[in-house]
């Protein structure tokens, strides 16, 4: 990242928590806690590549890349949360792992993490959007014209 914006600072943090978190979950699937599966491969894993992917395109200099990985880890990382919470809903709950506890004493009860990625997820789209997506593109139009 060549300047430290606000949008830049709440996006790197924001991605960094959400790789721990799903590097955190991915570390109990492997202890034998589950997480749901597409197929043969846990959820955790496919969230924790996609965050990967975000964390890499912020921290990438070539504009090309930071787009594309941005875009396939966060549309990875989207419709699994979404998938997840439409799930959760329809089944009333235990579908997603939960956050094992409280939110800092806001709410008791655990909270579904695919409920938590889901909303992470939409205020890293939108600093992506105000932080590189925005310098990128008033870049390439400065020196357009």
């Amino acid at each position: 990242m060549k300047r430290l914006t606000v949008a830049n600072i709440v996006l790197l943090l924001l991605i960094a928590l959400g790789f721990f978190g799903a590097l955190m979950l991915s570390i109990d699937n492997l202890q034998g806690k589950s997480c749901p599966h597409i197929g043969p491969v846990p959820v955790c894993y496919v969230v924790l590549v996609a965050y990967g992917l975000m964390l890499a395109a912020v921290l990438i200099r070539h504009a090309g890349c930071r787009h594309h990985f941005f875009a396939t880890g966060w549309a990875v990382a989207f419709i699994v949360a979404v998938a997840g919470s439409v799930a959760e809903v329809a089944a009333g709950g235990g579908v997603c792992p939960t956050s094992g506890g409280s939110l800092r004493g806001v709410i008791s009860e655990p909270v579904p993490m695919c409920y938590v990625s889901l909303a992470m997820l939409i205020v890293i789209l939108l600093m992506f959007l105000l932080g590189p997506y925005k310098r990128t593109c008033s870049q390439f139009n400065a020196s357009r014209g």
